[in-house]
């Protein structure tokens, strides 16, 4: 597999970056950082998604608000988004840092 089709795929999906982490891969300077700062990013997805859910499950406990089960919906569109289009920006061979 090429190495940006690699890159850009650590980003969309989070296993990719799980395997330029744990293999050889990482040496490489371009796959290497692209797959660190996917997993990076990915860890960081999980985090605010799943706070997120216990937020708004705690919040159900005490009331219930109407429709509030679609902004957990759209927060998750809204980071798979942003995951790949940091995945088109990696494709691309264009150098950034997601800002942490």
């Amino acid at each position: 597999m090429n190495d940006k089709l690699l890159a850009a795929l650590s980003y969309v999906t989070w296993v990719p970056s799980l395997y330029i982490v744990l293999t050889d891969r990482r040496r490489q300077d371009y796959v290497g950082w692209h797959g660190c700062q996917a997993l990076k990013l990915w860890s960081w997805i999980f985090v605010i998604f799943f706070g997120y859910r216990w937020l708004l499950n705690l919040l159900w406990t005490i009331f219930y608000i109407p429709y509030s089960e679609y902004t957990e919906f759209l927060l998750g569109l809204g980071l798979w988004i942003y995951a790949a289009y940091c995945g088109y920006r990696a494709y691309q061979k264009t150098d950034f840092q997601i800002p942490h």
